[in-house]
């Protein structure tokens, strides 16, 4: 967890003609990490008891595995979008809408 503060998703939406309607992301980013944590935890777990599977299966399955490997890239995200200072992740412009989401 970082000591420099907790990041947040800040979202910002307007339609044309109106004002912005702003809705922050009501779950923090370490919160999402730390689930994330646990659920590595878990699949680590199983994955001592189920066998790996061999590519030749079918590519619609979802492996155990596969899930871990997931979860690891996702905190791995996670943990890119908390390292910097705050900054704009979003930022979209049309005749019609705007669209801004804000790490901060």
């Amino acid at each position: 967890m970082s000591i420099r503060g907790f990041r947040c998703l800040w979202i910002r939406l307007q339609l044309k003609d109106k004002r912005f309607i702003k809705m922050p992301f009501p779950i923090q980013l370490y919160i999402i990490e730390e689930l994330l944590d646990c659920c590595l935890d878990l699949l680590s777990i199983a994955c001592l008891f189920i066998p790996q599977r061999s590519t030749g299966g079918s590519s619609s399955q979802i492996s155990v595995h596969l899930m871990k490997e997931l979860v690891l890239d996702v905190m791995a995200l996670l943990r890119a979008l908390n390292d910097d200072e705050p900054y704009d992740l979003i930022d979209i412009r049309t005749d019609e809408v705007q669209l801004s989401i804000r790490v901060k």
